[in-house]
């Protein structure tokens, strides 16, 4: 090994260090936003490309809060309602989140 490798390998950890902390930032921001929003169904229709799943909530009776799905890649795509941004998540709990924190 060189002398030059010993530091190299230092900076990978702290890399994945960061990218650790803000995930699990960005998780707890989601179930705290979550938490607030307590009150939700969620249901599901049938369209050509496999499923599409609404989630209905809202103090004042059922709105349409977003809708999400599965894509090929098997990432769950999330988009609140009133937006264009879409969302790309690994679970379909963590899209349903965003949707409610949004």
């Amino acid at each position: 090994m060189t002398s030059s490798s010993p530091s190299a390998l230092c900076l990978l950890p702290s890399a994945f260090s960061i990218q650790s902390v803000v995930q699990i930032e960005v998780d707890n921001y989601l179930a705290i936003q979550s938490e607030d929003t307590a009150r939700y169904e969620i249901d599901s229709v049938d369209d050509i490309f496999g499923k599409l799943y609404r989630v209905w909530g809202g103090e004042k009776g059922i709105n349409l809060l977003g809708t999400f799905y599965q894509n090929l890649d098997g990432f769950w795509i999330s988009q609140p309602c009133n937006t264009t941004q879409r969302s790309e998540w690994a679970t379909d709990t963590k899209a349903v989140n965003a949707i409610l924190a949004a």
